[in-house]
């Protein structure tokens, strides 16, 4: 018989297609990102031979700059999908690498052969011993074993008919054309039964989450329908093989007429979940449906009549269906992750949500929201005083007062930085708190902000917002290249390119790496989206402004102060005072400083405001009296220092050093 065309090394029950570039167990295919599946066809090809970590890094990351925790993570996805086998054939060797230690096959097993032409549409499986009908093989008169082809429908994987020929070989002994009939119905059976949803080869590895509608248009109950979407959407985020949009990529089709379709193709995902509301009191009425955007098919659909106190178990039972009817591949963990609750108590769990829609109601009446949150939040705490998730909403909360300005900074940080460390030591499993604990550990612990950046990434790599933290955190520390492997992660798991957001948060990147025409690019290109977005006239400025391009900064920082005119932003109008500066507009520069000083008279004012006026006016002396006061008060900001262009012309003269010693950086 021919050999198979394609190139395939087979271990287990395992088939790597490199031809197809994809990993089959028997027919059907799983789904391994590009860079796990070289890393694993690196150590197949080199089975049996200790391979060293910067080994692998080298030949799989050619000429590029990565971590280990690249390599971590592929190794992580690798062990997740082959299971139970990845312990006993992949060795970790301490301080020292990989072995493969598998039986490896080169284009398949000899005892399993495919060829359409030569079986005229079928399988053959040669070799399998089948007992004769006329007694049993051991007793005495038996006939002998025959071998002899067998013929197989191709409905069937080669291993499950393999193993169903045995099992029924254990058995009573049938005829040989018994066998055939029997072991095709059961294996075509068993396989279409378990395969039906999605097609072979075809399996969706992303959805998004919309928010549940609130049928009965009460805003009081808004909070509970937004909650249930983003704990479900928890809940599938840590699911390795599954890419799943944030809650802020699909708040803004909150109250709008859906279109799975269309929403499917503006997110990038092939599965959309719909889900309605209705609360009376205790009484809740909840409906789901997901829809494979493909071809508009409906995968799974079901109604829940229920209490409000079910309402933990529901969101439970809504995501194991949906794993369910995506075919994920769940390991014991990943099946616990899944049903996993934060707290028991209802009441919280209400508390806690009520927190979170507060804290993301935008900048009206933003004191009074974040104080509405905080009490949310210590309500909660009070009723289930180990509930980790409420720890982290509170630190957010914190956090959010020191950043805005309405404590003093390093008062909000101590209690933010509280709040996050109780969350760790109650669940350390939770890649929130160490988000949180990251955040509060910056400016004045850098190394310890990474340490829990890493353990986040550890916990839950399909996050974008822990990818996008992480890469600001990279480009912050002067390590651009890092920074854009995963900024970009953080864009592939949240594709809101129709948002505009993905060249923007790429650009920032590339701005703060230098590159500016690239991040130029970026903005304008975000802008043609959102030409309303103050954030993104914002930053294009500032991107002008250090290029050069003093005119063109100037008007978009104009731009966006008009969209949002509060005179204390630290983010808006001290840029453009230094734009102003920076262009010989000397006297709109000052006009703008002196403001900034009269409203600090009034509440707080960031001394990180003033440094970048006075770093624009040139006046270094008062721009380094100002950073150090802002590291003294623990101002957060101080965080964007070192990596700031606008910074860059501080950079020749000693005090420069001094700062970044006192903020626990390596000069």
């Amino acid at each position: 018989m021919q050999k198979p065309s394609h190139r395939t090394h087979c271990f287990a029950e395992f088939t790597l297609d490199l031809t197809r570039g994809c990993l089959l167990q028997g027919q059907e295919e799983i789904k391994l990102r590009p860079k796990s599946f070289e890393v694993l066809t690196y150590l197949v090809e080199n089975h049996g031979r200790l391979i060293s970590k910067s080994e692998l890094i080298q030949a799989i990351w050619v000429n590029t700059a990565v971590t280990d925790d690249s390599l971590v993570q592929c190794m992580k996805d690798i062990r997740h999908v082959l299971r139970d086998e990845a312990q006993r054939i992949i060795k970790t060797v301490h301080g020292r690498g990989y072995i493969f230690d598998g039986q490896v096959r080169d284009n398949g097993s000899a005892s399993v052969t495919t060829n359409a032409e030569e079986s005229g549409g079928v399988q053959v499986i040669e070799d399998l011993e089948v007992e004769s009908s006329s007694g049993s093989a051991t007793g005495v008169g038996a006939a002998r074993p025959t071998t002899r082809p067998m013929l197989l429908t191709f409905t069937s994987s080669p291993e499950y008919l393999v193993s169903e020929i045995k099992r029924h070989k254990r058995g009573v002994a049938i005829t040989t054309v018994g066998a055939v009939l029997a072991l095709t119905a059961v294996a075509y059976f068993h396989f279409n039964r378990n395969h039906s949803l999605i097609p072979s080869g075809n399996a969706i590895d992303s959805v998004a989450v919309l928010p549940f509608v609130n049928v009965s248009g009460d805003p009081n109950t808004q909070y509970l329908s937004e909650g249930i979407s983003d704990n479900i959407i928890n809940s599938l985020s840590r699911m390795p093989a599954l890419r799943v949009m944030p809650l802020n990529s699909v708040l803004r089709y909150q109250g709008k007429p859906i279109d799975p379709q269309a929403v499917g193709r503006e997110l990038n995902v092939q599965a959309v979940l719909i889900g309605r509301l209705t609360q009376h009191g205790d009484d809740l009425l909840i409906s789901a449906e997901l829809v494979d955007v493909r071809d508009n098919r409906q995968l799974w659909g079901d109604q829940y009549n229920r209490k409000l106190p079910d309402i933990l178990v529901v969101q439970t039972e809504i995501a194991q269906a949906i794993s369910q009817s995506l075919r994920l591949r769940l390991n014991s963990q990943d099946q616990k992750q899944l049903a996993k609750h934060y707290t028991e108590n209802t009441e919280a769990y209400r508390l806690y949500n009520l927190g979170r829609y507060s804290l993301r109601g935008g900048q009206e009446k933003e004191k009074e929201r974040l104080e509405q949150s905080v009490k949310y939040f210590e309500q909660a705490i009070r009723i289930d005083p180990r509930y980790a998730l409420a720890y982290v909403g509170l630190a957010d909360a914190y956090h959010q007062f020191g950043f805005r300005g309405f404590w003093i900074p390093k008062d909000a940080w101590q209690k933010a930085e509280w709040e996050a460390l109780k969350a760790v030591e109650l669940d350390d499993t939770l890649a929130e708190a160490h988000v949180a604990l990251a955040t509060e550990k910056l400016p004045r612990d850098w190394a310890g902000a990474e340490k829990e950046y890493k353990r986040a990434l550890e916990l839950d790599t399909n996050s974008a917002e822990v990818n996008r933290n992480y890469a600001t955190y990279l480009a912050y520390s002067a390590r651009p290249d890092e920074a854009l492997l995963y900024a970009k992660r953080a864009e592939e798991l949240d594709s809101r390119n129709a948002t505009g957001m993905r060249p923007a948060n790429l650009a920032y990147i590339y701005f703060l790496a230098r590159d500016y025409d690239t991040a130029i690019a970026g903005y304008r290109k975000a802008l043609e989206k959102n030409p309303n977005n103050a954030q993104y006239h914002f930053f294009l400025g500032e991107v002008y402004v250090v290029k050069g391009m003093y005119q063109d900064g100037v008007a978009e920082l104009q731009k966006a102060v008009a969209f949002d005119n509060a005179p204390e932003r630290w983010d808006r109008y001290p840029i453009l005072a230094y734009a102003y500066a920076a262009s010989g507009k000397r006297d709109e520069a000052l006009k703008i400083l002196n403001e900034q000083k009269r409203l600090a008279k009034e509440r707080y004012i960031s001394p990180y405001n003033f440094a970048i006026i006075y770093t624009g006016l040139g006046d270094n002396d008062r721009a380094f009296e100002v950073l150090n006061r802002a590291v003294d008060e623990d101002v957060y900001v101080m965080n964007q220092f070192p990596g700031r262009p606008m910074f860059d012309r501080l950079r020749s003269d000693p005090r420069y050093m001094d700062l970044l010693r006192r903020m626990n950086r390596t000069p």
